[in-house]
């Protein structure tokens, strides 16, 4: 739908946003308003590490660099939790297969664990499997375009 009324911002007051970004621990990825990087079971202090590594690196100077830098650490952070979705799934269908697996290949390396965990999986397991994997090829990709643009602009504007 087209409208000619003017668009609601994610951010409408500079201000809080600059407000935000130059402090650390309420951060716009992790402040009391957040719309929520981590969830409830995850690590926090983890993620700030990641943030702050990120940040450490790239030193954003003004509030676009910062809004930059921290979608950076969000990438990292979402790409990462990918990566441990399919090693838990993959932990758990090696453990339910893992008598069986013997029972084929006595002594089996972890490879031949590894693939038959896959294989027996069910087809919505292993499409959930397959799209994790997706997604998290996807964030690596977003980070590395973020990670650019940041580049480019702190080259356009130093400080």
């Amino acid at each position: 739908m087209y409208t000619t009324e003017p668009i609601d911002c994610a951010f409408p007051d500079i201000d809080l946003l600059t407000r935000h970004t130059e402090v650390e621990e309420d951060g716009i990825l992790t402040g009391p308003n957040a719309t929520g990087a981590i969830t409830f079971c995850e690590r926090k202090g983890f993620y700030k590490k990641v943030r702050a590594a990120v940040h450490e690196q790239y030193k954003p100077a003004n509030v676009y660099q910062h809004i930059l830098a921290d979608r950076m650490a969000d990438c990292i952070w979402r790409a990462e939790r990918y990566a441990s979705f399919e090693t838990t799934a993959l932990n758990f269908q090696i453990q339910r297969q893992w008598d069986h697996t013997n029972e084929l290949v006595p002594k089996a390396s972890v490879g031949v664990h590894a693939y038959q965990a896959f294989q027996t999986m069910d087809p919505a397991q292993r499409k959930s499997l397959m799209e994790a994997l997706k997604l998290e090829e996807r964030y690596w990709r977003r980070h590395r375009v973020l990670a650019a643009e940041l580049r480019l602009v702190q080259r356009l504007y130093p400080n």
